[in-house]
């Protein structure tokens, strides 16, 4: 005979299961909709929320990734982290809450990585510049300073300045190549060498070693504000992540006794775990909010939004 709580057990687990098959599905009908019309929502004249995850990958190295693919990959983290749980633990309340952190996790990481990836950038722009402008003064075009920068450049910026040389033998549009190197970056600083470099292409003249040179010395200048301010605020993250990692901890203990997992299946329980993760994530997102420097715009993003509408 079995009991009555393996019964309740085996109910809630086909009743779980039944949620992750529709889940599933709901994704993979998702997947065929987004790659059967994203042609055409990219092709408005508006940012749609495709465009924008396309560009927020991009810039993190992941440009190859389509959002369909990233969002896929949230939810399998979630369900998986949902279906360890649900095993090791049985509460389906801290499964639910297990399923939304695997969710989040792959974007925090690749937020995470975004950020180091855009400050190692923005510390060799400097650098990059005036070896651009050193090749320019020595007299060389344009094409091949950019060449002189994809071979001694810093190494952080090599393979996107090799692409931009490649592109440009290919296409023989120097102006598309840059605009794709800024589209492939993603990076406001990139949107400004980009730009100066389209300026100095279409006009021509013989202010470009100038404009450069101030360019890079107006980086330079950024780069030491911004280090200077990141460290005096940097308790501030720490304090954070310390913050919310507490409550985090607090409920993995509670769980790894089985009356204190299943106190958590009622509706008590329920609302408590709910409105602490809602507390603990909204106080996360402030701290860092104003601990972490604002970003600044896009330059290209901006100016062709703004002539296409």
């Amino acid at each position: 005979m079995r009991s009555s709580d393996d019964t309740g057990r085996t109910g809630l687990v086909d009743g779980v299961m039944s949620v992750l098959v529709a889940l599933v599905l709901a994704i993979g009908v998702f997947a065929v909709y987004d790659a059967a019309t994203a042609s055409g929502r990219v092709a408005g004249a508006r940012l749609s929320w495709s465009l924008l995850l396309r560009t927020w990958l991009a810039a993190g190295g992941l440009g190859h990734v389509t959002p369909a693919a990233f969002i896929g990959a949230c939810v399998g983290c979630g369900l998986g982290a949902a279906a360890v749980c649900l095993v090791f633990v049985g509460s389906p309340t801290i499964a639910a809450a297990a399923l939304l952190g695997g969710c989040w996790m792959p974007a925090q990481f690749h937020g995470r990585r975004r950020r180091e990836i855009r400050a190692r950038r923005r510390e060799a722009w400097p650098e990059a510049v005036d070896l651009l402008a050193g090749s320019v003064r020595a007299g060389d075009t344009l094409p091949a300073a950019l060449a002189v920068l994809a071979d001694r450049g810093p190494s952080v910026l090599q393979p996107a300045f090799r692409s931009v040389v490649s592109d440009h033998r290919v296409s023989g549009d120097l102006v598309g190549a840059l605009v794709r190197l800024g589209d492939q970056l993603a990076d406001p600083v990139a949107d400004r060498v980009v730009a100066t470099l389209v300026v100095a292409h279409r006009v021509g003249g013989r202010e470009l070693v100038r404009v450069l040179v101030t360019l890079g010395a107006f980086l330079r200048e950024d780069l030491a504000v911004r280090k200077e301010v990141a460290a005096r605020q940097s308790w501030t993250l720490v304090a954070a992540r310390v913050a919310a990692s507490a409550p985090v901890l607090v409920l993995l203990l509670v769980a790894s006794r089985p009356e204190g997992a299943h106190a958590f299946d009622s509706f008590a329980g329920f609302v408590v775990v709910a409105v602490g993760g809602a507390m603990t994530i909204f106080g996360y997102r402030l701290m860092v909010a104003l601990g972490r420097l604002p970003e600044e715009p896009r330059v290209l993003r901006v100016a062709r939004s703004g002539s296409s509408a």
